[in-house]
């Protein structure tokens, strides 16, 4: 049997080597910036999004406050389901806003029923008062 030479495939050091590499290296570089700014406008979309249903959900949400303390005070307890609904409006876009910006479920949904109950509280306390100035007779 003959013994037949290996042929040298080139210098992996050398000049075609670096070439290769560089370019390789670049083109991720390029696919991983692609793909980052394809997730960065994924994120903007859903961002506004929830600032548009945060928008759409504020009047709502002080409306329906209102009306549910409206017909507890006045001893229709089925405005407690409208004080639910209004808390629970308050709450979501809280929710979903941080889920998105954390990834951590438990802690978004604990976190935005503090803000909801901050929220439609001053949501309300502000109706008040809008309805106070606007009242021909006034609240006190």
């Amino acid at each position: 049997m003959s013994r037949r030479k290996k042929k040298p495939r080139g210098n992996p050091r050398g000049s075609t080597a670096k070439r290769r590499s560089s370019s390789s290296r670049n083109a991720e570089r390029r696919t991983v910036a692609q793909q980052s700014m394809q997730a960065a406008r994924y994120l903007w979309a859903v961002v506004t999004g929830l600032v548009i249903a945060a928008l759409l959900f504020e009047p709502t949400m002080i409306w329906t406050l209102g009306v549910g303390v409206f017909m507890v005070a006045n001893a229709e307890l089925i405005g407690l389901w409208l004080v639910v609904a209004g808390y629970g409006m308050a709450c979501l876009p809280a929710t979903f806003g941080l889920l998105i910006a954390t990834g951590r479920f438990w802690f978004s949904l604990t976190h935005a029923l503090w803000i909801g109950a901050l929220y439609s509280v001053t949501g309300f306390l502000l109706l008040d008062r809008i309805m106070g100035l606007l009242s021909p007779y006034g609240f006190p």
